[in-house]
């Protein structure tokens, strides 16, 4: 059965498809009013994040947190695994790594979006595929000892010029070749760049480690043209059972973008494992 969550942050970030709070009690308070089960927490230094705070916000509100999103790294720093300036890349490993370790500590995936990099004004693709290869094999070997799942998203190409497919990914995933490593899918990166999205969603079967959800305009799911019944029965035919997260656009408020995503979507979970044990 699939289960919800929100992206949020409690940072003052330059995104704007996730939940700026103040707090994660307001956010628990909140994604319990409304019956989502987890959430998904964007971050800048993974340091900085009281893990004991978290640990009882969550006993308290018996929610779970399904992935760290890095992407403001790259936002906010310019850290890649593909940049030229070497020390940025140092960095950007050594961040995904502190990123591992937090989320063995809350039990989370780390997601690897942005931070994967770009084809570079001067480089050519194959220079920045290498590095950014190179770089995930180092992040998986250490994540392999931790037992965290990383999450390497598709991005359109609007966001970025290097990977924008599923099949683009899976290549990726089977160059690197480590099993913590899983495919993220985003609706709303499917939407641009997918001729069919659930043909997509079938072709990286058994592959999918977390999934985004947002409409076609990046607001939340129903306020778009998505067809999520599809979407659904399509990641529960490749044998996906995980989290579907809301990364949208906060339009008019995050209550409603609770209120809308939970109102679309639970029926049609509810009736895609309709007769499942």
């Amino acid at each position: 059965m699939f289960k919800l969550a929100v992206a949020v942050t409690l940072e003052e970030a330059r995104f704007n498809a996730v939940a700026k709070a103040k707090s994660l009690e307001e956010v628990a308070t909140l994604v319990n009013r409304y019956g989502f089960d987890g959430i998904e927490i964007s971050i800048i230094d993974p340091k900085t994040l009281d893990t004991t705070y978290v640990k009882k916000i969550l006993a308290e509100s018996g929610l779970e947190i399904p992935a760290l999103s890095t992407g403001l790294n790259y936002i906010h720093l310019g850290l890649s695994l593909t940049s030229s300036n070497r020390e940025k890349r140092e960095l950007a490993v050594k961040r995904l790594l502190e990123f591992i370790d937090l989320a063995e500590r809350l039990e989370a995936g780390v997601v690897i979006g942005l931070i994967r990099g770009c084809i570079e004004e001067g480089q050519s693709r194959e220079e920045a595929y290498k590095l950014m290869i190179k770089g995930l094999r180092k992040i998986c070997a250490y994540s392999e000892q931790k037992d965290v799942q990383l999450f390497f998203e598709p991005i359109n190409r609007y966001e970025t010029n290097l990977i924008n497919t599923v099949e683009e990914s899976l290549n990726v995933l089977e160059e690197v070749e480590s099993p913590v490593l899983k495919l993220l899918l985003d609706t709303f990166h499917m939407n641009i760049e997918e001729p069919k999205i659930e043909e997509s969603i079938r072709k990286a079967s058994r592959k999918i480690g977390h999934v985004h959800v947002a409409d076609s305009n990046r607001l939340a799911p129903g306020m778009g043209h998505l067809d999520f019944h599809a979407i659904l029965t399509a990641l529960k035919d490749a044998g996906y059972n995980g989290y579907l997260s809301a990364e949208v656009m906060i339009k008019p408020s995050l209550e409603k973008v609770l209120q809308t995503t939970g109102s679309t979507l639970k029926p049609l979970i509810k009736n895609c494992f309709k007769g499942s044990p």
